[in-house]
């Protein structure tokens, strides 16, 4: 009976070791789902986060290449403009086949055509290439530039048959509207340049990265460009999410079916003056991350078969952690993609070590400052400005400061935004300190014009309150000086008297005179714009300054382009005239000297040139000259210049100066097409 007593205890000590396991392995499969459930969200999240950062540095950098583009074509046509100007300053009539070929030697050019209005080639001179004259295409364009000669010119881009090689044909007409010269250029090194840095070559370079399935920008237009063939692609209109996209101002991303398979798609909302606004779209496989999510679930189903317990455990926990150092591995894979991408980047970013020299510093940092190399160099001997020392912002105690400073990089000032912080090294109790710098020059540019022209508003809101109260009293100085002199003349001593009343009445002329200045800077005068022929109104000017010229040797010179209106006060544009010549001859100081008024069309907008060989204004001196009341003349009021800015700004234009041919001031105003002729 003892015996028997005792089996069911025994039975009981053995079940409760299998309870034990159940429960364990229960245990265990319960948190290694959870595991596995929270593995799987972490990286997924992390692949959605190095999507995002690799999306944000490839919109940067196709902004970037659109940009370069936009130069490339710029600077080439330039080049061109030059070369034809070179041609056109010679008399074409008298130009000869060994003229010509010597200039397209001299350039290395293919060739130079000259076309006159009956599209007939008047003469050319072709140097290498495989056409002995341009093809018919060009002669095409050429008929198209006649007929609308407003154009001006046209680049047309070939390949050469023989060298396979790009050809420029560059078409433009003379300033006579009488002949095209076509030039015919070597354009491989621009075609290369495109192939290196343009948004196509971009975005197959980084689609070829691993792991990147395709890459495209997409207005509601359409399709602007795409790494691979899109395929049937929803119009953004039509893709609701595309849609609440293109209102976001973030990065959103989805799980999207794209020519069968799932990807992950970053959206990002983009936009360029070359191109429309639009979604920058990226494409990253999925295959990895299902990769690691099967190995997790296998992993569960194993644990779940075969019932281990704590080691299975251990061993899953090592393979997460495989996982992870995987997915690490593929972000820092990323990662350098995005470093190479910052190096593009248009904000100046350097690092200085504990040590106080360069641990890193884009290019952007080095072209801003002028510097090169900076690498490992110590940071206080190549900026040794105090207002940038590592040790006193260091000593400063603070963690983040902010300076704008003025600096003078290769002759040449510029405004600095430059923002400080401290970084931490890992591992150390040393600290870092990043510098990120902002060239804001032309911003501070847009100020200084900004405060002008609301100190010219001030000036004019007193002009008009004091004009009427000071004028009065001038009148009356005036008329009894006058009846001094003609009424109450003393026996003795007359002609002093007499000198005395004079100068009386010609002060207050000349007071009056300076009040009809300071009148001009008041905006309360009402707008009386209409179309003005240039050609019409600056003639009839020189033709009543010309005496005056005459008198005092100087040579006038008129030069319009015909044809050239636009929406102004007649009254203004005298008076912006008139101003000049008077600070022209001033300048001139009454020796024989040359003024000249320039009026043309340059790249589509109006251009008035007016120049003089006086001795010029000091560049440090061409801000300060639109200042009211800013004069270095000693009997000079300083109105002049400040009253013909107004009058440019309030018609919409620029105005600014350099120095002419001879050597003195041009004063160059451009106003924008909207406000010339229409």
């Amino acid at each position: 009976m003892f015996q028997n007593s005792i089996r069911p205890t025994a039975v009981s000590e053995r079940r409760i070791p299998i309870v034990l396991i159940v429960t364990v392995v229960l245990a265990v499969f319960v948190l290694t789902w959870i595991a596995i459930r929270k593995s799987r969200s972490d990286s997924y999240q992390l692949l959605v986060m190095q999507g995002i950062a690799f999306t944000e540095a490839l919109a940067q950098a196709s902004a970037n290449a659109i940009t370069a583009e936009t130069f490339y074509d710029y600077f080439v046509q330039q080049r061109y403009t030059n070369l034809v100007t070179a041609i056109t300053e010679k008399n074409l009539d008298r130009v000869t086949e060994q003229d010509l070929l010597a200039f397209v030697l001299a350039h290395d050019l293919f060739g130079v055509y000259i076309y006159d209005s009956t599209l007939k080639l008047i003469l050319g001179v072709t140097a290498r290439g495989s056409h002995l004259a341009p093809p018919v295409f060009v002669e095409g364009e050429v008929r198209q530039l006649f007929a609308q000669p407003e154009t001006n010119f046209t680049l047309l881009t070939d390949q050469d048959e023989i060298t396979q090689g790009m050809v420029h044909y560059y078409l433009e007409m003379t300033n006579q509207l009488d002949r095209v010269i076509v030039l015919a250029c070597d354009a491989s090194a621009y075609g290369e340049a495109l192939e290196q840095t343009g948004i196509g070559y971009l975005a197959q370079n980084m689609a070829r990265e691993k792991g990147v399935e395709y890459i495209i920008y997409q207005s509601t237009d359409g399709i602007i460009f795409a790494s691979r063939k899109p395929g049937d692609l929803l119009a953004i209109e039509s893709d609701l999410f595309l849609g609440e996209a293109l209102e976001s101002d973030t990065i959103v991303s989805r799980q999207f079916e794209f020519q069968g398979r799932t990807v992950l798609e970053l959206v990002r909302p983009f936009s360029t003056k070359r191109f429309p606004f639009g979604l920058f779209r990226v494409g990253l496989s999925l295959d990895g991350y299902y990769s690691v999510s099967r190995g997790l679930v296998l992993q569960l189903v194993v644990l779940a078969a075969i019932l281990v317990c704590l080691l299975l455990v251990i061993i899953l926990y090592l393979n997460s952690r495989r996982k992870r150092k995987e997915l690490s591995r593929q972000y820092t894979s990323i990662k350098s993609v995005t470093d190479r991408i910052f190096e593009q980047m248009r904000t100046g970013v350097a690092v200085i070590n504990s040590l106080g020299q360069v641990a890193m510093a884009n290019m952007a940092f080095e072209r801003i400052l002028g510097l090169s190399g900076t690498a490992g160099q110590k940071w206080e001997e190549i900026i040794p400005d105090v207002r940038l020392g590592v040790a006193e912002f260091m000593s400063a105690g603070e963690d983040a400061d902010e300076t704008e400073v003025l600096l003078k990089v290769k002759g040449k000032e510029k405004t600095l935004l430059v923002m400080r912080s401290k970084l931490d090294e890992e591992g150390t109790n040393d600290s870092s300190v990043a510098f990120v710098i902002y060239d804001i020059t032309r911003l501070k540019e847009y100020e200084q014009v900004s405060i002008r022209r609301e100190r010219l508003s001030e000036m004019g809101k007193l002009a008009a309150g004091l004009a009427h109260e000071i004028r009065n009293p001038l009148n009356t100085i005036s008329i009894a000086a006058q009846r001094l002199a003609s009424e109450f003349t003393p026996k003795e001593n007359s002609e002093e008297y007499l000198s005395f009343t004079q100068k009386i009445r010609n002060e207050t002329k000349r007071l009056n005179g300076i009040m009809t200045r300071f009148l001009a800077l008041s905006h309360e005068e009402e707008k009386k714009r209409t179309k003005v022929n240039l050609e019409e109104l600056i003639g009839g000017i020189s033709e009543l300054l010309k005496a005056e010229a005459n008198q005092l040797q100087v040579d006038l010179m008129i030069d319009v382009q015909p044809g050239l209106t636009m929406q102004a006060d007649p009254d203004h544009l005298k008076q912006i005239f008139q101003n000049l010549f008077n600070n022209a001859k001033e300048a001139i100081s009454g020796k024989p000297g040359r003024i000249s008024v320039q009026a043309r069309k340059v790249d589509g907008r109006l251009q008035i040139v007016f120049s003089d060989s006086g001795p010029g204004i000091p560049e440090q001196l061409r801000d300060k000259v639109f200042t009211p009341y800013f004069t270095t003349k000693e009997k000079g009021t300083g109105l002049g210049l400040p009253t013909v800015y107004e009058i440019v700004t309030e018609l919409g234009g620029e105005v600014r100066i350099t120095e002419s041919d001879w050597g003195g001031a041009s004063i160059v105003m451009t106003f924008e097409p909207e406000e010339a002729a229409r």
